[in-house]
C-alpha cells in the first residue's frame, strides 16, 4: 500500500499519552498529522510543520486534557467531515457530551495507555454504533496492543483507573520496593535491575490470583522470614489501601463529565 493510500489521521493534543501511542506498527499503518496546544498542526511521518489544513481526516484522535475540551471543544468542529471518525482517548468525558460539542455521532471511546508504545496496552473500547468498528479500525488500535470491548461506558471509568492509571500506580509501588530495599543494603554493593527484574520473573511464573496467593503460601514457613514480613504487610492493611487508590481513580473519572456544567462554549 502506497503511502497516499495509508489512513489519515489527526491527533487533537500530543502531549505524553499521544507519544506513547506512535509505534512502529502505527506509523507505518497511518499518516499522522498532530495538533499541538498552540494551534500548530506537524506531519509526524515526514517530520514537518503543516501550513494548509483540510478537514479530510478519517480518524482524529482526542488526546486532550478533559477540561481543555469541556470548556472549548467546539473549536476543533473544523477538522472533521462527514466521514471522520472521532476517537476519544479522554477520561471520564462521555459519548453524549463529545457528540454534542462536536456536532457528530461517528465517536467511539478508547482507553489505552503508555504501553502502546511498544504495542503492550489493553485497550478498552466503548461505542453505541457497533458498525463503527470496522476491519481497518481494529488493525489501527490492533497496533496499541490487546483489544477489549466494554459493553457499558461506565467500564471506561473502571478502565481509566486500573489500565489507564495502573501502569503508574504499579510503577511508583515497584520503585518504593527498590527505594526500600536500597535502603536496607546501604552497608553492601546491590544493583537495583536486580530487584527490578525480581517483579518480572515472580509475575513470569504466577499469571493468576490463585498461583500467587500459592506461591505464598509455599515460602512463607511457620516462624520464618517470609512469615514475619507478610505479616506485617497484612497487619498494615495493603488491600485495602490498593483498593482506595483505585475507587478514588474510578471516582474521579466518573465525576470528569458533570464539569462541562462550568464549560464556556
Amino acid at each position: 500500500m502506497s503511502a497516499t493510500l495509508k489512513p489519515k489521521v489527526l491527533f487533537i493534543g500530543f502531549g505524553h499519552l499521544a507519544k506513547s501511542l506512535l509505534s512502529k506498527n502505527l506509523l507505518n499503518s497511518v499518516n499522522i498529522h498532530a495538533l499541538n496546544s498552540k494551534g500548530a498542526i506537524k506531519n509526524i511521518n515526514l517530520k514537518k510543520k503543516i501550513s494548509n489544513i483540510k478537514n479530510d481526516y478519517n480518524y482524529i484522535f482526542l488526546l486532550i486534557r478533559p477540561n481543555t475540551f469541556l470548556t472549548s471543544g467546539n473549536q476543533f468542529q473544523k477538522y472533521l467531515s462527514k466521514e471522520t471518525l472521532v476517537i476519544s482517548c479522554m477520561a471520564g468525558v462521555k459519548l453524549s457530551t463529545i457528540e454534542k460539542t462536536l456536532k457528530s455521532k461517528k465517536i467511539i471511546r478508547i482507553m489505552p495507555n503508555v504501553m502502546a508504545y511498544n504495542s503492550k496496552s489493553q485497550t478498552h473500547i466503548y461505542m453505541k454504533n457497533k458498525n463503527l468498528f470496522d476491519n481497518k479500525l481494529k488493525k489501527i488500535l490492533s497496533t496499541f496492543g490487546t483489544i477489549i470491548n466494554v459493553r457499558s461506558e461506565d467500564q471506561i471509568n473502571f478502565a481509566t483507573s486500573v489500565f489507564g492509571s495502573g501502569p503508574a500506580f504499579i510503577a511508583y509501588i515497584v520503585n518504593i520496593f527498590v527505594k526500600a530495599t536500597k535502603k536496607l543494603a546501604k552497608p553492601f554493593k546491590m544493583n537495583e535491575k536486580d530487584v527490578i527484574e525480581l517483579f518480572k520473573n515472580v509475575l513470569e511464573t504466577n499469571y493468576s490470583s490463585k498461583m500467587l496467593d500459592e506461591f505464598v503460601s509455599s515460602i512463607a514457613s511457620k516462624k520464618g522470614t517470609t512469615k514475619a514480613g507478610v505479616n506485617y504487610i497484612k497487619s498494615q492493611n495493603i488491600e485495602k489501601i490498593i483498593y482506595t487508590t483505585f475507587q478514588k481513580a474510578y471516582k474521579r473519572a466518573k465525576e470528569i463529565d458533570s464539569e462541562k456544567k462550568k464549560a464556556k462554549y
